[in-house]
């Protein structure tokens, strides 16, 4: 299945048809055969209704990588690159890969509440500047224009504040939540609004079968690159949610600078020959598997060891 933000493109065998995105998920359901394998390259947040719709149907859903279905059409040395050849490529690509996927299970009510609601009150705070900067640009043509700037940079913030409450009302009314965001709390550099991003980027962090593999979620694991003379390059991959890592960057920055034992840790390392930023990075890194411990060891559960 390809998707975008009004259709989805679905190929089954050698045929493809289209359905609205998202009005038309109950006609594919009705239309797809009982028990189908279906993939669903991940597409923001437009692909969460139809793969929820799907695997509450009884299909076995795999969301994939759009990176990695960029790279098995680079295989093929694939040439067309339309909605409905994207569907069929993502078709042979499941078919073939299926069984090395982690099948979609989706999260708990409460988190997906969470994670909307956070990431409404990021696109408000984003959409404020734009806004606000427009306005100061067109204040030049139309004066008038100037004084609503100060109006509705609050009337923005104060609309960002509420969702962000409603987002923290949600995590309290839950036992499992209201556990991880204190759990996460307890770590250094994290305070509640960075516990609360961690908790919408992240999902149900029990998918993961170990601190390694939600560190390597957040892209902030190294990614080696060696071939023949050249050196290892050891970047990050920056795989996973950028808000998330961006979360745990921060709460690094915070925890270099006000933590003692933290701030020698990074200090060490800039000793060694390290750029500050990276020792920075290394310790977000470690912040991101010390989320994972406190939150799973806080539970006291891992799910499903084949979904990670």
């Amino acid at each position: 299945m390809d998707l975008s933000a009004r259709w989805l493109d679905v190929a089954y065998g050698s045929e493809v048809r289209r359905f609205a995105n998202p009005g038309g998920i109950p006609d594919l359901v009705a239309w797809l055969p009982p028990g189908s394998v279906v993939g669903v390259e991940a597409t923001g947040s437009y692909h969460k209704p139809v793969a929820y719709a799907l695997r509450q149907a009884g299909h076995s859903v795999y969301v994939v990588n759009p990176l990695a279905v960029k790279s098995y059409a680079r295989s093929l040395l694939r040439r067309a690159k339309t909605d409905r050849a994207d569907a069929r490529l993502i078709a042979r690509y499941v078919s073939e890969r299926y069984h090395e996927l982690p099948p979609y299970e989706p999260i708990p009510e409460a988190l997906m509440l969470v994670s909307l609601l956070v990431r409404l009150a990021d696109g408000i705070r984003s959409d404020r500047g734009g806004v606000l900067n427009r306005l100061h640009a067109w204040q030049y043509v139309a004066p008038g224009l100037a004084g609503l700037l100060g109006f509705v940079g609050s009337e923005l913030e104060a609309l960002r504040r509420e969702v962000e409450a409603r987002a923290r009302s949600v995590v309290e009314s839950d036992p499992l939540l209201t556990r991880w965001y204190v759990a996460l709390q307890s770590l250094p550099g994290i305070g509640p609004t960075l516990a609360l991003r961690v908790l919408a980027y992240s999902g149900d962090m029990r998918r993961f079968r170990s601190a390694r593999a939600y560190a390597a979620f957040t892209g902030l694991t190294p990614r080696v690159y060696q071939s023949g003379t050249l050196p290892e390059v050891g970047r990050i991959s920056r795989f996973g949610p950028p808000a998330l890592r961006a979360a745990f960057w921060w709460a690094a920055l915070q925890a270099s600078r006000f933590d003692p034992e933290r701030r020698a840790w990074v200090e060490a390392l800039v000793a060694r020959g390290k750029p500050k930023k990276v020792a920075i990075t290394a310790l977000a890194n470690h912040l991101a598997r010390a989320a994972w411990a406190v939150c799973v060891g806080v539970d006291g559960e891992v799910l499903d060891k084949g979904r990670g």
